[in-house]
């Protein structure tokens, strides 16, 4: 049984000397050796992450702090910018329902 070919992506050799400048940062950084595909695999992976974080960060500039007129807790609501004008929620405190109006 033949072993699969790893498939190679077309890089510039800027590119390539970025990577390699990275690669080498990290394994002073880190006191280890690694392979090319332990390396781009954890890169990309650090990537992602950082995506999901900025994703994150950008979608919670969108939290509104409402009060609740029955108990009168304090809560954020977080969206995304993509519900209506007004929308429906329940106090987190008391169960309360309360609309608030996301256009102010």
């Amino acid at each position: 049984m033949t072993e699969p070919r790893q498939k190679s992506i077309g890089i510039t050799p800027r590119e390539k000397d970025e990577l390699t400048k990275a690669k080498k940062l990290y394994e002073q950084r880190t006191g280890e050796k690694t392979d090319w595909g332990r390396f781009l695999g954890l890169i990309s992976a650090l990537g992602l992450a950082a995506l999901g974080i900025y994703k994150l960060t950008k979608a919670s500039k969108a939290n509104l702090i409402v009060e609740c007129p029955e108990c009168g807790m304090r809560f954020p609501i977080a969206h995304t910018g993509d519900l209506g004008s007004i929308t429906h929620i329940t106090c987190p405190e008391c169960s309360e329902e309360v609309v608030v109006n996301l256009s102010d």
